[in-house]
């Protein structure tokens, strides 16, 4: 089974020093900005990380990032619009389902909002599920 790993479950596998999950799995383009603005957040705005660590991160991110699958919405922008819509989700969650739908992925996200409302049109699994 390949996955999609949403921005949520991506930090977590960093942080839990999990790169491994990681390999040969897809990401959207997407994913690269929203862990850079949690790591941001977790610097910057919650002190809960210092910026030396969060730099770790981000050298880790790039080298794991040229071993798994970048994905990108081109050409499905109505249907992320209309699954946004249906399911009352922002066109970033909708990207997300679209894309593990559209390439057959399993959804990873450790967002239980998101993952209540992509059940039932793709499978979903937290971090915790990947782990034996």
């Amino acid at each position: 089974m390949a996955y999609l790993f949403d921005a949520s479950s991506l930090v977590k596998a960093l942080k839990l020093r999990r790169a491994d999950l990681l390999a040969k799995n897809y990401i959207q383009w997407l994913t690269i900005y929203e862990v850079l603005n949690a790591l941001w957040k977790d610097v910057h705005l919650l002190k809960a990380i210092p910026e030396d660590r969060m730099m770790e991160f981000v050298k880790v991110l790039r080298q794991i990032t040229d071993f798994m699958n970048v994905l990108e919405i081109k050409g499905l922008e109505e249907e992320v619009l209309r699954v946004a819509m249906q399911l009352g989700i922002t066109a970033y969650d909708s990207s997300y389902i679209v894309l593990a739908r559209e390439h057959e992925l399993s959804l990873v996200t450790e967002d239980d909002k998101l993952r209540a409302k992509a059940e039932g049109l793709v499978r979903c699994v937290s971090i915790e599920g990947l782990i034996p």
